[in-house]
Order: structure tokens, then sequence, then C-alpha cells
């Protein structure tokens, strides 16, 4: 098979998911503190209310897509409003649940980010 046939089969949210990963990574390599603080919240408060992950590294993807825009919250409900749209992007809104799933994760997340702006 060509590589231009391999792109043509490859699903279109690969290349969002690949670069996604990578702007995780660069953010992961400018704090690794701070991205492990983020996994460790998500992992702890588990928004999806499920086990899908059995260390805090399995957030990872999610924790970089949240820490990316992190700076453009105003306030706890933005937060929560993120993080749902965080997961519902990398899952599906089915799979993601209801947006008051999310409050006590935004909170814990509002909470550290606060205070990792004071640092």
């Amino acid at each position: 098979m060509s590589d231009k046939a391999a792109d043509d089969n490859k699903p279109e949210w690969l290349d969002w998911a690949t670069e996604e990963r990578q702007i995780g990574q660069l953010l992961r390599d400018t704090n690794p503190d701070w991205f492990d603080e983020v996994c460790r919240i998500l992992f702890e408060y588990d928004p999806m209310l499920i086990r899908l992950v059995g260390e805090p590294e399995g957030y990872a993807p999610e924790a970089g897509s949240i820490i990316r825009s992190l700076p453009q919250c105003m306030n706890v409900e933005d937060v929560q409003q993120l993080i749902f749209n965080v997961f519902t992007q990398w899952f599906t809104p089915e799979f993601a649940g209801g947006r008051s799933q999310y409050a006590e994760t935004a909170q814990a997340l509002w909470t550290s980010w606060k205070t990792q702006q004071q640092e």
C-alpha cells in the first residue's frame, strides 16, 4: 500500500490526537510538576466516574489539552466547561457524561491553578 493510500485510510481524528499529544508533551517538558499535578487531580476525582486508567499518567492526553486552555479560564465554572469539553473531544459526548459531574474536578483544578499562578 502506498503512503497516499495509507493516509486516505487514516481516521481524521488521528492527526488531531497526535498534535494534542505533542503539545501535551511540550507542556509537560516545560513544567513537569504542574503537568503531574493535573494528571493526579484527574485521576483522583475521576470525572467520568469510571476507572479508565490505573494510574495518574493515564490522563496525560487530557491533562495536556486542559493545561493548554486553562489560562483562558476566569473562574471555576470556566474550568468545569473546559474539562467537560476536553473529555467530550477525547471521547464522545455520550461517554463523557454530563457537565455537572465535572464540578468537583474543576474546583480542585481551579484551586491548584490559582496556587500555581502565585508561585
